[in-house]
């Protein structure tokens, strides 16, 4: 098996055209708080690939404890041709109002976990949960926005009101738009 990534809470193998993501033990947790953790986020995630109603990978297998098994996504990452491409914000808007309506939320929208193959691929579902809250909802696209502002900041503006647009195709947009505006008047997600 081949490491092509890692993050905080678990680490990418490649093998056969499938990824393995391995969640790894945390030492600073209590030995049973931190299973007991890595065995919920790993069946959430996995619920959640079998469920999403967008282009993912497909969930091939799991242990249910710390271990999934799926299909390996070869594409650009958006990050890398976003800037060139910003149109593809619409469609992104599309994808995420439409994983929003299926009441998933991805919790780490950011253009690195999307990458584009034929269409537009959404990947890495650690942090996501299920959840109809607007104010769920209305986290997930600041976290998007923020995003655009920290690595495509020369683009940001237009490129969030092509998600704003793509997105109200699908969504009900008024009462989450008027969520995020309350959630961006908050002093942890002001901008400074």
């Amino acid at each position: 098996m081949k490491k092509i990534g890692w993050g905080a809470e678990a680490t990418i193998f490649l093998e056969n055209n499938r990824i393995f993501k391995k969640r790894f033990k945390k030492n600073y947790r209590i030995e049973e708080i931190d299973s007991v953790l890595r065995k919920n986020r790993t069946k959430t995630e996995a619920k959640i690939l079998e469920k999403i109603p967008v282009k993912a990978p497909k969930l091939l297998k799991t242990d249910k404890k710390e271990i999934i098994e799926m299909e390996f996504i070869k594409g650009e990452k958006i990050r890398d041709i976003l800037d060139e491409k910003p149109f593809l914000c619409e469609k992104i808007g599309i994808g995420v109002a439409i994983m929003h309506n299926s009441r998933i939320i991805h919790g780490d929208l950011t253009t690195s976990n999307m990458i584009m193959k034929d269409e537009i691929f959404f990947i890495d579902f650690g942090l996501s949960f299920f959840s109809e809250k607007i104010e769920d909802k209305a986290v997930d696209i600041h976290l998007f926005k923020q995003a655009l502002d920290s690595k495509h900041y020369l683009i940001s503006e237009d490129a969030f009101k092509l998600f704003l647009k793509g997105y109200s195709k699908v969504n009900n947009y008024e009462l989450i738009i008027n969520r995020l505006k309350m959630v961006e008047s908050r002093g942890r997600y002001k901008k400074k």
